[in-house]
């Protein structure tokens, strides 16, 4: 559309009295056909537009001020708040007992002592065995041979390679 239509399109649309309307206005529609057929669609659409509106007033739903004026005085909600609601003070009990089981039941049947420390693995003393003909009745003695056979375990539990 050309200047001098685009400048009283609004108070041609808004219903504005033909009278008041500048003179070039209506000359120009009655020269140009195509600002004339623009302009003829773009009141059609508003008449469109005016008949969507509803004639009544719409009217909220029981209660809906009230909900209103409840959510403005709501105060925020805290993060620590969340542990004083029941629901999830339940799932927390539970999945913490579930927990609980799950530890009990893997100690319970793992095994008691590593794999290195198992019944079945092979132990060997390469210690000097005790011999009978020591006499019993010489302490010092005794201690001197058990010191040493403590010593040799040791030093091969020590060096013990797989």
């Amino acid at each position: 559309m050309h200047q001098s239509i685009r400048h009283s399109l609004e108070d041609f649309l808004r219903g504005g009295n033909q009278k008041e309307l500048p003179a070039e206005f209506q000359a120009h529609l009655g020269e140009c056909a195509e600002c004339a057929n623009e302009l003829r669609v773009i009141e059609e659409q508003s008449q469109l537009l005016r008949s969507l509106r509803n004639s009544g007033e719409i009217e909220p739903r029981a209660g809906f001020y009230a909900r209103v004026v409840d959510r403005i005085q709501q105060q925020p909600a805290s993060i620590w708040s969340v542990f004083l609601e029941r629901r999830f003070g339940f799932r927390l009990a539970v999945g913490s007992a579930a927990l609980v089981a799950l530890l009990a039941a893997y100690l319970v049947t793992s095994e008691a002592y590593g794999p290195e420390f198992s019944a079945a693995s092979p132990v060997a003393f390469t210690g000097a065995p005790r011999t009978t003909e020591r006499p019993i009745t010489d302490a010092p003695e005794d201690g001197a041979q058990q010191q040493q056979e403590r010593d040799a375990v040791l030093v091969n539990l020590a060096s013990y390679r797989q």
